[in-house]
């Protein structure tokens, strides 16, 4: 952060911890990505078994830990704690095709532990904008339009997204990510955050410029592909910013990832990047 100048810092301490506290298991090599071992759900009759949990959780309790460690060594710079929506930590809790058809199937019983999820983040949403300056809620797939239909994610999506949201009221920047291609990005930008994140160069994903025309209140987070970070040369990344200023004008635009950059991100296109956006406006609308 400190190396490129960045203007936010998206925290999350490990890619599914979301889902340990009640029971998924995971191995981690060497590289650090995680293998799951199993699910805690794998029978229908297993969603009974998804209780509110505390903030008492290891997983729970590293998530705060490193937010304040960051806090420590950068106090002026906006940072955000990531946090998953229900049906995305359901996901990881049985898997992708067991939540649909159970969804469907046996829908009290996925909707009881939804709503158990959602009080459990709620909570940890309070908790992380104690320390943080809001979150960063990502949908992760539940929101493309292929997964659940529009009444289906009303029901099962937007209730109990929005009631962790509430758990974030009042902070200074709460960031809703809408994840992967033909997803509902302008439809869910009426939640109650500042911004909206998602990558404009997917299929059926709206542009820049498309989503600041239809969303006038949010802001707009991405517009950079991990090519960018990636390519060997710096060009990539000056492109892509020009493309960007010249859909916003440069303004109500946070220039970033689809969700984040690639780790093996090359620091040269991250400083081409950053020196194409300090550069003039070009000629807009």
């Amino acid at each position: 952060t400190k190396r490129h100048q960045l203007d936010l810092i998206k925290f999350n301490p490990r890619a599914h911890y979301h889902a340990e506290p009640w029971g998924t298991r995971y191995r981690y090599g060497r590289d650090g990505r995680p293998g799951l071992e199993r699910y805690a759900v794998t029978k229908p009759e297993h969603w009974a078994r998804i209780r509110r949990k505390t903030m008492r959780e290891p997983a729970f309790r590293e998530l705060l830990y490193g937010l304040r460690l960051v806090r420590e060594v950068l106090p002026e710079t906006p940072l955000l704690a990531t946090i998953f929506t229900p049906l995305g930590v359901l996901e990881r809790l049985a898997g992708t095709e067991r939540v649909l058809a159970d969804l469907r199937a046996r829908t009290d019983e996925v909707a009881s532990a939804l709503d158990a999820v959602a009080g459990t983040f709620t909570e940890l949403a309070a908790a992380c904008c104690e320390i943080a300056d809001g979150i960063f809620l990502a949908t992760t797939n539940w929101a493309r339009r292929e997964k659940l239909d529009d009444g289906e994610y009303r029901r099962f999506g937007t209730a109990f997204d929005l009631r962790v949201l509430a758990g974030a009221r009042g902070a200074a920047l709460n960031v809703l990510h809408v994840c992967g291609p033909d997803a509902r990005v302008v439809e869910l930008a009426r939640y109650p955050v500042a911004a909206v994140s998602w990558n404009p160069r997917l299929p059926g994903n709206p542009d820049l410029a498309a989503f600041l025309a239809a969303v006038p209140a949010r802001g707009a987070i991405g517009g950079f592909s991990d090519e960018a970070f990636l390519a060997r040369s710096p060009g990539v990344a000056k492109r892509e910013a020009g493309q960007g200023l010249l859909q916003t004008g440069g303004k109500r635009w946070l220039a970033a990832g689809g969700c984040t950059i690639p780790v093996e991100s090359r620091p040269e296109a991250i400083d081409a990047a950053r020196e194409a956006l300090r550069g003039p406006l070009p000629p807009h609308g």
